[in-house]
């Protein structure tokens, strides 16, 4: 698990928080979409939780809409797509 509080300052958890919630929506619409309701937590590997590897760019995409960023390729890699978790701190970073 990553300490956050390594990562950001506490001035960014609720920030963090509200990345993470919404990002957990836009995965489970993903899933809801396929007729698939699991529950899962932040930190559960995406990949295990059944999204696929089209998924996975399909919430890319809905990141990009949904936070108003635009993800660097240089950014698109297992390690930041491996979580909701993993995917709310690559947000905020990109977002600060």
């Amino acid at each position: 698990m990553i300490n956050l509080a390594e990562t950001f300052p506490q001035s960014h958890t609720s920030a963090l928080v509200d990345i993470t919630h919404r990002t957990m929506s836009l995965a489970k619409g993903i899933l809801a979409d396929q007729s698939r309701d699991l529950a899962f937590e932040p930190d559960d590997a995406l990949l295990d939780i059944g999204l696929s590897s089209l998924d996975l760019v399909n919430l890319m995409i809905s990141l990009e809409v949904e936070f108003d960023v635009m993800i660097p390729s240089t950014q698109i890699n297992p390690q930041n797509f491996r979580s909701v978790q993993s995917i709310a701190i690559m947000v905020l970073a990109l977002k600060n």
